[in-house]
């Protein structure tokens, strides 16, 4: 009887680890299809060329980069350039300015519903829906140029998308602005995860809103602000932006995510590897060091 008790207790533990082994095995598998078979595929990659006689083994995809980063006509340069723009703008600028957005609206302030529909409306629509109607507003005939005449008594005429001289600060722009829904999404849910009776007790001690932000506020929620700018700058040299929806990288809006899309795309796959390989060990210290800076900031604190 206990013999088959123990076997049949063996039998029922077999089972639960083959459920357990056959379940692990799918993540498994996607990870080592999907993330050790691609990495290291585009790692030898990166050190071959496609001649007639078949795949040589060389470093000319390196030195290919660092020529061309030097010159004006493959934009390469302007792609790097534009790159670290987006991730000023997004990044250095947007974060910030939606932490303030978002304290914002915890305040409910005069006028802070309408602003939540405003910040928040580029989360809400597609984003090929929402690009199509900024394009449609910054025409030439559209409805922002014939504002700016009203308001300069000049008939405006400007072609924001495609002009050189604007193309590139228009995108900004919209980065700028479809930026803040989902860091405001992110970064109220941390504020509203505050302690009432922590804000209650500033309040008697009479801090004001100034005060309770940087003293309370900040410290409080730093872990989710620090994770988004971490976040965004494990990103920074993969942002191709919505360059793609927008100009396809003309009119100097390339970007060095969009200048790797538009090789891979034409089938070119060993000198983007390259690139990328390049960006990963520039990128790497970069990250570390902003996670360093972002710990050291604040402690983290527990409630």
């Amino acid at each position: 009887m206990e013999k088959s008790y123990a076997k049949q207790k063996k039998m029922i533990k077999l089972r639960r680890n083959l459920f357990i082994l056959g379940m692990l095995s799918i993540a498994l598998i996607n990870f080592l299809v999907f993330w050790v078979y691609v990495n290291v595929d585009s790692i030898l990659m990166a050190f071959q060329i496609n001649t007639r006689q078949g795949v040589e083994w060389t470093l000319d995809n390196f030195s290919r980069f660092f020529k061309e980063v030097k010159m004006p006509e493959f934009e390469l340069g302007l792609a790097i350039e534009n790159t670290l723009l987006l991730y000023l703008v997004g990044t250095v600028i947007g974060l910030p300015l939606s932490f303030l957005f978002a304290y914002y609206l915890f305040k409910k302030v005069p006028l802070s519903s309408a602003f939540r529909v405003v910040f928040f409306l580029p989360s809400i629509i597609s984003a090929a829906v929402l690009v199509t109607l900024f394009k449609y507003i910054v025409a030439p005939s559209g409805p922002f140029n014939e504002l700016l005449s009203v308001f300069t008594g000049k008939e405006m005429y400007i072609e924001w998308v495609t002009d050189e001289l604007y193309s590139m600060k228009t995108i900004l722009f919209y980065v700028l602005w479809t930026g803040f829904g989902g860091n405001i999404v992110l970064l109220s849910g941390a504020i509203f995860r505050i302690p009432e009776d922590v804000l209650e007790y500033a309040k008697i001690d009479g801090v004001g809103m100034t005060r309770e932000l940087f003293s309370i506020i900040v410290p409080l929620v730093w872990p989710t602000f620090s994770t988004l700018v971490i976040c965004a700058t494990a990103g920074l040299f993969s942002n191709m932006g919505p360059v793609l929806l927008f100009t396809e990288g003309q009119f100097k809006t390339m970007t060095l995510g969009y200048f790797i899309f538009d090789k891979v795309s034409v089938g070119q796959y060993n000198y983007p590897s390259a690139i990328g390989l390049i960006f990963t060990f520039v990128g790497m210290p970069i990250v570390l060091f902003v996670k360093w800076a972002m710990d050291k900031a604040f402690e983290t604190i527990e409630y």
